[in-house]
C-alpha cells in the first residue's frame, strides 16, 4: 500500500484541479498518520472479551471506551494549530484564540476529549465545528494506534456487524481488496469488501452487495455512482435509507492507494452523491464542505 504522500502526489500529477482540496487537508492526513506511528498503544490489561457476545454483534469496547491520553492532548492540539493555520488560512483568527487557550491551560483534556466525541465542550471565540474538528484530529491518532493493538484480540473471531468490531464506530468508506492466496475465488471474485471505521480506522470484512446502514440487498435499491474514467472509485448509494459509502476497488490496481488519501481524492464523487440527497454513513474531515 502506498503512503499518503505518494498517493496524493500521483493524483495531483494527473488532476491539478485537486490542488486546493489536497493543500487544505493533505497535510492534516499526513500529520495524523505520523502521529499515529509515534502514539502509544493500549496500556495495561486488555479489555475483557466475551467471544459469544462479540460474535452476536457487541463491539469489544463500549462507546468512547478508548484510553484517554490526557497528558498528551494539549500538546497534540498545539502541534495541530500551526499546521491548520497554513492549510486553512481563513481560520487564522479562531486558531489564534485556540492556541492562546492551550497556552494558558484553559483548554482542559476533558474539553478536547468531549469535543472529539460530540460533547458540549466550548471555548469563547471558537466555532463549535472548529473545536470538534481540532479535537477529533488531536485524538484520532491515539485511537488508531490503540485500535491496532485491540484488533489482535479479536482476530479470527466471526463478526457480521455493520459497525466497527473494536469501537462500534460507523464506516465512512469501503475497500475491495484482492483475495488472499488460497481463498475461494468464486466468493472473493473481484475483491473482498472491507469497511473502514470512521473513528479508529479498523477494517472488517462485510458483504459485497449490502447497505451497511439498513441492510438492503435489493439490486434495484442499490445505486452506484462513478466516473467512467475512474472505474475503481465509486459511491455505493441506497435509495431505501438514502445512505452512501465511498468505495475504492483496489483489486485490480497495481499500486494500491492509501485509503485516507483515496477518500480525499474521491471528495468530488462524495459531493455528487450528496447533491443527489444521499447522506454519508459517517463523514470525513472535509465532508462539511460538501453540503
Amino acid at each position: 500500500m502506498e503512503t499518503i504522500e505518494v498517493t496524493l502526489a500521483r493524483e495531483l500529477g494527473g488532476n491539478p484541479a485537486l490542488k486546493p482540496l489536497v493543500a487544505a487537508f493533505g497535510p492534516v492526513l499526513i500529520s495524523r498518520d505520523m502521529r499515529r506511528q509515534d502514539a502509544p498503544g493500549w496500556q495495561g490489561a486488555p479489555p475483557a472479551l466475551d467471544p459469544e457476545a462479540f460474535s452476536a454483534g457487541r463491539p469489544l469496547l463500549p462507546e468512547d471506551g478508548f484510553q484517554r491520553p490526557d497528558a498528551d492532548l494539549a500538546m497534540a492540539v498545539s502541534a495541530l494549530v500551526p499546521l491548520l493555520r497554513a492549510s486553512l488560512p481563513g481560520l487564522a483568527g479562531e486558531l489564534e484564540v485556540l492556541e492562546n487557550a492551550v497556552a494558558k491551560g484553559s483548554l482542559a483534556p476533558d474539553a478536547i476529549w468531549d469535543a472529539a466525541f460530540g460533547g458540549d465542550a466550548s471555548v469563547a471565540g471558537i466555532a463549535p465545528e472548529l473545536l470538534s474538528f481540532v479535537g477529533t484530529e488531536a485524538v484520532r491518532p491515539f485511537l488508531e494506534r490503540q485500535a491496532e493493538d485491540l484488533a489482535r484480540l479479536i482476530g479470527g473471531l466471526p463478526w457480521q456487524g455493520d459497525i466497527c468490531p473494536v469501537c462500534g464506530g460507523a464506516p465512512h468508506m469501503s475497500v475491495l481488496r484482492k483475495p488472499e492466496s488460497g481463498e475461494d475465488f468464486i466468493t472473493a471474485h473481484g475483491g473482498k469488501r472491507f469497511l473502514r471505521c470512521s473513528c479508529c480506522a479498523t477494517e472488517w470484512a462485510h458483504k459485497r452487495v449490502s447497505c451497511p446502514s439498513c441492510g438492503c440487498e435489493e439490486p434495484e435499491d442499490l445505486v452506484v455512482l462513478r466516473d467512467p474514467e475512474r472505474p475503481f472509485e465509486r459511491a455505493d448509494c441506497c435509495t431505501r435509507c438514502k445512505g452512501f459509502l465511498l468505495c475504492l476497488d483496489s483489486a485490480e490496481l497495481v499500486s494500491v492507494p492509501h485509503p485516507d488519501a483515496a477518500a480525499l481524492v474521491m471528495a468530488p464523487l462524495e459531493a455528487r452523491a450528496m447533491a443527489r440527497k444521499f447522506r454519508p454513513l459517517a463523514g470525513h474531515i472535509w465532508s462539511g464542505l460538501m453540503v
